[in-house]
């Protein structure tokens, strides 16, 4: 959810330039105009007299202290501040997230039946083997009414798994050994039809 919330800010202010940024680009077109503007009069200039042409024209291809200001100070300076708001607006959202998942009446729980499969991928074969090790039959979450919860994980895992488990090709690029394999066998033969 954070990171959502980073991505929707970060799309929202994508092409939204601050003050100084657009000031900056203000004063790019004004120089243009100066630029192309002395260029010509340098160049009606220099059909009376070419030297003083050839100064104006020089004047106006070297830059001056707005082009400079303006390309080391205000651009730099607007970009950065731009990416300092971006970082407190996302900030922002995220902590508005957090905020909003902390007051909702949220019921956070363990599958046990998830967790032993994590537990069972991390593990290899001498380590843990879930057919002898886990006990699912006694295992519960008391939080929630009724066991639909077992049938709706099992048949996830089935379907999370199914192609994997029928391709023993798969199996190590999966993360599966020969104990994981049995544990979704059993899994799989004890899911009921749906």
């Amino acid at each position: 959810m954070a990171q959502s919330a980073q991505e929707i800010v970060s799309a929202r202010n994508a092409n939204e330039a601050n003050s100084l940024e657009a000031l900056a680009d203000e004063i790019d077109a004004l120089d243009k105009k100066l630029t192309y503007g002395m260029l010509l009069v340098g160049g009606l200039a220099a059909i009376f007299n070419p030297l003083i042409g050839a100064g104006i024209a020089a004047k106006a291809l070297l830059p001056g202290i707005g082009t400079l200001l303006n390309k080391y100070g205000l651009r730099a300076t607007g970009e950065k501040l731009n990416e300092y708001q971006l970082k407190q607006k996302i900030k922002e959202a995220q902590d508005n997230v957090v905020q909003e998942f902390s007051d909702a009446n949220t019921l956070k729980i363990i599958n046990p039946i998830l967790a032993q499969l994590a537990r069972a991928i991390r593990a290899d074969e001498g380590e843990y083997d879930p057919l002898l090790e886990a006990d699912l039959i006694d295992s519960q979450i008391k939080d929630l009414k009724g066991e639909r919860w077992r049938e709706l994980t099992q048949t996830a895992i089935c379907h999370v798994y199914k192609e994997v488990y029928e391709k023993p090709s798969l199996h190590k690029q999966a993360g599966l050994g020969p104990e994981d394999i049995r544990w979704l066998k059993v899994l799989f033969d004890a899911k009921p039809d749906t």
